[in-house]
């Protein structure tokens, strides 16, 4: 297994990152540490407060895990914790892993019927939620071609550099998603490695 970050809002998604902890992976490991308030200077420039990041507590890291809750996509360390995986010569696998309550509201059920496809299966599609809940580096790396949008009429978790589950899916059968997401890293390449101009860093 590989060593795992794990990127939360702390007042929110505590309980899960307990819980992740507390189940363990055979053979791999937990870096159980976080940027918290106080840790960085918030005056520092983009690329120096990611060099601390990275050597203070993603160094060691392979794989990183974002908890995904209510008010995670706007919180500034989890955003330039998820950066600082995808920067660099050395990026982390990456895996969306979203609250169950939050995972029914961004996705719902509908069928494939896309003009190159009509293929009729069941897809989860995102809802007008998805793009509020989602982290923007999240979202963005949660396509298989193009610039951000996918030429596909649809693709697997598998096929993205960052997958997203549902928490519960997630936790059922971490190692599998673990090494997926490390398997990934160095054939698949993020789309976007920075935050937008609009979205929060430290």
């Amino acid at each position: 297994m590989h060593k795992t970050f794990i990127s939360y809002h702390h007042a929110n998604e505590q309980d899960l990152k307990d819980d992740i902890v507390k189940k363990g992976v055979t053979g791999g490991e937990f870096l159980d540490k976080s940027v918290e308030d106080g840790d960085i200077e918030i005056d520092l420039s983009e690329d120096t407060i990611m060099k601390k990041i990275k050597k203070d507590f993603l160094e060691d890291a392979s794989v990183v895990i974002v908890l995904i809750g209510e008010e995670t996509a706007n919180r500034p360390y989890v955003n330039s914790e998820i950066q600082t995986a995808l920067w660099g010569d050395n990026r982390c696998g990456l895996i969306g892993v979203v609250r169950d309550e939050v995972y029914d509201k961004i996705y719902e059920t509908t069928v494939c019927k896309h003009s190159e496809c009509n293929c009729g299966i069941y897809l989860n599609s995102p809802t007008n939620t998805f793009e509020d809940k989602i982290p923007y580096l999240i979202n963005k790396n949660h396509f298989i071609l193009g610039d951000g949008e996918s030429t596909a009429p649809h693709f697997n978790n598998s096929e993205a550099y960052c997958s997203i589950y549902k928490y519960t899916t997630f936790f059922n059968n971490m190692e599998m998603y673990i090494d997926e997401a490390f398997n990934k890293k160095d054939k698949n390449f993020p789309v976007i490695k920075r935050n937008s101009a609009d979205t929060a860093t430290i």
